[in-house]
């Protein structure tokens, strides 16, 4: 499987965590700002940044954004840019955009552009948003504290079923299966209880495990 490349533009508080975070997952990440303070802050631990003003779509032409699969305009406090910037990606055929914006009344417009995600900080954190778009199957995620995580796994759909006991989840992976939504109804499951393709898991562990359980149910 191929690795998804992530570009995240606006390296401010908010852009900057997310940065940390997909490095943290040994993500690939080009990040850029227009600010020179703001990218030899990242340059720590990221080795692909660059100093670019992304309403000049020549500019992130150059640096490769057609080859990036999911790009994040965390730039805040500058609504034009961050329009010019989602049309300049939607250009360069970038086919996931999340955008952050500080007022609600903004998401639609940014729909209509082309964003597939619109995110408001105070509405979610930027490392949930990190974990959940470095995988396509995580599809939300809540940390507890530096250690554990509650997260939504969806079941690949070439998974065989199995029962949770027989799959031995909490000594093969040490995690926790907490909850099964099925066709929109949800299940506090025991260990009789089988998990099928498509099924989506609440699952509490660590990060770590957590992906060894995800690449597990999903083939990988």
């Amino acid at each position: 499987m191929k690795k998804k490349s992530f570009a995240v533009i606006g390296l401010g508080r908010f852009g900057y965590s997310v940065a940390r975070e997909l490095a943290n997952n040994n993500a690939d990440i080009l990040a850029i700002d227009k600010s020179e303070e703001n990218v030899n802050e990242v340059a720590d631990f990221i080795n692909n940044c660059a100093i670019c003003d992304s309403t000049r779509k020549k500019d992130l032409e150059d640096l490769g954004f057609k080859s990036i699969d999911h790009a994040i305009i965390a730039i805040g406090n500058n609504l034009e840019a961050s329009i010019l910037t989602t049309i300049n990606l939607k250009a360069l055929g970038v086919k996931e955009i999340t955008v952050r914006v500080d007022d609600s009344e903004y998401k639609e417009i940014f729909k209509t552009l082309g964003a597939t995600g619109v995110i408001i900080p105070e509405e979610a954190s930027a490392i949930s948003l990190a974990n959940r778009i470095i995988s396509d199957t995580i599809l939300d995620y809540y940390k507890i504290n530096s250690d554990y995580s509650i997260v939504q796994i969806k079941v690949g759909e070439d998974f065989n079923s199995q029962s949770i006991n027989d799959l031995g989840v909490r000594q093969k992976y040490l995690i926790s299966i907490i909850g099964i939504i099925r066709k929109s109804s949800f299940l506090m499951p025991s260990a009789k209880d089988v998990i099928s393709s498509n099924d989506i898991l609440l699952v509490i562990g660590k990060k770590q495990d957590i992906k060894k359980f995800d690449a597990f149910v999903n083939g990988e």
